[in-house]
């Protein structure tokens, strides 16, 4: 059973992203190294698009395949959060336009941008910032 994960309390975003990496995982067999998760609560918005990026990653992962291991880092502070998400996989044959168009919207709907750095054949990696 996959269960859907929503960021509903500020302060659920830490054990929500666990809970999803664990599941995912567990799922495809690819590692998820998660190196750093928000101390203090941020927005619901704010966890909302997080998790909603972080699952796009995966099911692009799980379309083209390739990758070992995922590492995530979210931090946040008084500078607002920051979102890394990388992957040795061997990059998207999809523009990152097409493949995170959404998750865009939803970063600049907040006021913050998302970046997709793909490097065909050497991985991924996805960097997010939000103003808190």
């Amino acid at each position: 059973m996959v269960m859907q994960l929503y960021v509903t309390e500020p302060d659920a975003l830490g054990s929500t992203l666990e809970t999803l990496a664990q599941e995912w995982s567990a799922r495809t067999g690819v590692v998820v190294e998660i190196w750093a998760l928000p101390a203090s609560p941020v927005p619901g918005e704010v966890g909302e698009a997080v998790r909603y990026t972080i699952k796009a990653v995966f099911g692009q992962i799980e379309t083209y395949g390739g990758a070992r291991r995922v590492s995530i880092a979210v931090t946040s502070g008084d500078y607002g959060l920051r979102l890394t998400i990388s992957h040795d996989g061997e990059g998207f044959p999809v523009p990152a336009s097409q493949r995170f168009a959404v998750p865009v919207t939803r970063f600049a709907a907040l006021r913050g941008k998302l970046t997709v750095n793909d490097v065909h054949g050497a991985g991924t990696t996805i960097t997010g910032a939000i103003p808190l």
